[in-house]
């Protein structure tokens, strides 16, 4: 698994090593980024496969020295509140392997970073207190309609989360949508 951070994120972490990974999977690719709403830090957390973001609060200062566990923990987390199963869970952890830490140097992640970055600052609620999950400001961020890198539709990043789960068998595929030919259904009704 890859951990991508930002230059708001190596500035706040301590001193890790931080190495070159290209050949994993975007599935199992995270970039994190670390920004500001409403004089909050608020941690992102995007997949890089299916723009798939969580939003935490709150870091303990402690957090930062061990950066990659507590974005596993966040991302366990996350799975969780989705309703996978723990064995869903941990399948998913052990066919992303080991984690890396990497500097985003690509412009397209970037951009990809920069482009959620706007939709959070556009989120008009409060954030909530007292909890590391922002769950209003990820379902703002999930639920937006996009075309992330792994996919070649437009949807929302939720879906497109489940779907990458499906692909990998960590899920069962969901039946194919029953489709209606609407000519026949109004020649029918006549």
């Amino acid at each position: 698994m890859k951990i991508g951070i930002t230059e708001t994120v190596k500035a706040r972490m301590e001193l890790q090593q931080v190495i070159c990974v290209n050949d994993i999977d975007p599935v199992f690719c995270w970039y994190t980024h670390l920004m500001k709403i409403k004089r909050r830090n608020v941690l992102l957390i995007i997949n890089a496969n299916n723009r798939y973001t969580i939003a935490t609060t709150d870091i303990e200062p402690g957090n930062w020295k061990y950066y990659s566990f507590y974005i596993w923990r966040a991302i366990y987390a996350a799975m969780d509140e989705m309703g996978y199963s723990q064995e869903a869970i941990e399948q998913y952890f052990k066919m992303a392997g080991k984690m890396y830490t990497a500097e985003i140097h690509n412009d397209k992640e970037i951009e990809t970073i920069e482009q959620i970055e706007l939709l959070a600052y556009a989120y008009s609620k409060k954030l909530e207190k007292n909890t590391t999950f922002q769950k209003g400001l990820m379902d703002h961020l999930n639920t937006y309609i996009c075309q992330p890198d792994g996919f070649d539709s437009y949807g929302r990043p939720r879906e497109f989360f489940k779907m990458d789960m499906e692909g990998l068998g960590i899920i069962a595929k969901r039946k194919a949508a029953k489709i209606i030919e609407f000519k026949k259904h109004l020649e029918h009704k006549r």
